[in-house]
């Protein structure tokens, strides 16, 4: 099993520079993978799925890119992350133990991010908040909640 770096990219003009960019890091041709698509999705559609995940207000194209890399070291994780950040990556994901012929199915790498967001929600720290009128009015317990 391998770790995967997966980007999400403003357009798919992108993924020639972004291919030979990979290649000139030194990541072979078959260690990634550049998700095209001959239909476009209409912009408001990716933007709501992208908001409702992510909680951001980002705004997509009619034509984003998705690039998955196989890394098997630091060393080609660093390289990955810096050819991302020089193609203006809007957003990655790192995936753990995950085989390769797994993530050329992009349903599948969308099922893993729904599910770690999903996690992300349940997993949020409890909050109680006070009837304060001046100052902090809420607290975060992380763990066990305190004794009483």
């Amino acid at each position: 099993m391998a770790s995967i770096i997966t980007g999400l990219f403003e357009s798919q003009s992108q993924s020639h520079q972004i291919g030979q960019d990979l290649e000139n890091a030194g990541i072979q041709n078959q260690d990634y993978i550049l998700y095209l698509h001959e239909e476009n999705i209409h912009k408001k559609i990716k933007t709501s799925i992208w908001q409702y995940f992510f909680k951001d207000k980002t705004e997509l194209e009619d034509d984003s890119l998705v690039v998955s890399v196989k890394v098997k070291d630091p060393e080609e994780t660093e390289k990955v992350k810096e050819v991302f950040s020089r193609n203006n990556c809007i957003h990655q994901n790192y995936f753990e133990n995950i085989k390769f012929s797994d993530a050329k199915s992009l349903d599948y790498l969308k099922k893993i991010v729904a599910l770690r967001a999903k996690a992300e929600i349940f997993n949020s720290p409890s909050l109680n908040y006070r009837g304060q009128s001046e100052g902090i009015n809420a607290e975060v317990n992380f763990g066990n909640s305190p004794e009483s």
